[in-house]
């Protein structure tokens, strides 16, 4: 059986698509049957090229046409024809609607329908173009949890039988053994500790104006305490800046940009806590790599982020900066409590893997190559 997979959602910044496609299709790899072959198409480098030289059962083929979506609509259907391609994976909530083969489709949430403002314009009208169409034509969809199911059946009336649920995982690297790349990690990026650490992409929908609200309070009754905002500037990331400017912050809450994959599990573990006010999230993996770093989550009471926290975490309303802050000092005072969390969240990630995740998705692809 041949399995096509469009690679182009990912970005060499890797986030939480990219992070997704990559752990996925690296996992894959080492369960493909030995009358299965992989091929890996995209318009950009994916960072599996030198992973495939090196397998007899996998192919990459890199098309030189930079606009994504044309590509994806107009030449991939013709390579997947070419290739003999069985069935194909798009893992980035779009998939090619002419293309002739079965195809199975990823959807990780529905922020685009239930917080269109937290999108850009282009984005909104993008995903709500295509992504209907795409549940319509795709044999399976993978949902990232059970959250994100229920909002496919619920907004756009997709039949549950059709929705398999696949949790995603965190890599062996985020644990809480101390390395050497710890210090040069702190070094690196000049974080100072203690420190409440934030992962994700800087926009609206992570709720972090809401954060940095809540963290004011921490840091009047804490003033050795700081906060870490990890990740790449995204759509109307300037709101946040402006937000640290009014409550003067700036000295105590540090924005490190794109964090390197090496120094990303360092700086997890070395955290007071770990904090995700995110307004929704289909799935939530920081809050994952995070437990499984052995450092205490707080968490917004909403969407997936109880369905993969469990009872390892704090929770909070993402609208009350008072309970917010509350939590924050808690965990920061209560050294107790914050071991138990630790222990807890060690247990709880246990419970997820990519390699589970990779079993599970490859079982769905080979029954939509046989439907």
């Amino acid at each position: 059986m041949r399995i096509g997979v469009d690679l182009s959602a990912i970005q060499s910044t890797k986030s939480g698509v990219d992070w997704y496609t990559h752990r996925v299709i690296q996992e894959m790899m080492e369960l493909l049957a030995p009358d299965e072959q992989l091929y890996l198409f995209s318009n950009r480098e994916t960072g599996f090229e030198g992973e495939a030289a090196n397998r007899a059962n996998v192919y990459v083929y890199r098309s030189n046409f930079s606009y994504q979506e044309p590509w994806r609509q107009f030449m991939l259907p013709l390579l997947l024809k070419q290739h003999g391609i069985d069935v194909c994976f798009f893992t980035n909530f779009v998939l090619s609607v002419a293309a002739s083969c079965p195809m199975v489709l990823t959807i990780h949430d529905l922020s685009f329908r239930l917080f269109p403002r937290t999108h850009s314009l282009r984005n909104v009208i993008w995903a709500r173009s295509l992504v209907p169409v795409s549940t319509r034509r795709s044999k399976r969809i993978i949902a990232v949890s059970n959250n994100t199911k229920l909002d496919l059946v619920r907004l756009m009336n997709v039949p549950s039988w059709k929705v398999e649920v696949v949790h995603e995982g965190a890599p062996e690297e985020f644990n809480p053994t101390v390395t050497d790349e710890d210090e040069e990690a702190m070094g690196h990026y000049g974080i100072i500790k203690p420190y409440i650490l934030f992962v994700g992409t800087l926009e609206p929908r992570k709720n972090l104006n809401f954060l940095i609200k809540s963290f004011d309070k921490v840091a009047k009754a804490n003033p050795d305490v700081h906060l870490v905002l990890a990740g790449r500037r995204g759509w109307m990331a300037q709101a946040i800046f402006d937000e640290l400017e009014r409550r003067d912050l700036l000295g105590r809450v540090h924005i490190t940009g794109y964090v390197r994959e090496r120094y990303l599990p360092a700086l997890y573990r070395q955290a007071a806590a770990f904090v995700y006010p995110s307004l929704y999230e289909g799935f939530g993996l920081p809050p994952l790599e995070a437990m499984s770093s052995g450092t205490p989550v707080i968490v917004s009471r909403s969407s997936s982020l109880p369905e993969v926290v469990g009872d390892a975490g704090l929770y909070v309303n993402p609208l009350d900066t008072n309970e917010f802050a509350q939590a924050m000092n808690s965990i920061l005072s209560d050294p107790e409590l914050a071991s138990g969390l630790r222990q807890k969240g060690l247990e709880r990630a246990s419970q997820f893997s990519w390699k589970k995740a990779a079993r599970q998705t490859l079982d769905i692809l080979r029954d939509a190559a046989r439907v």
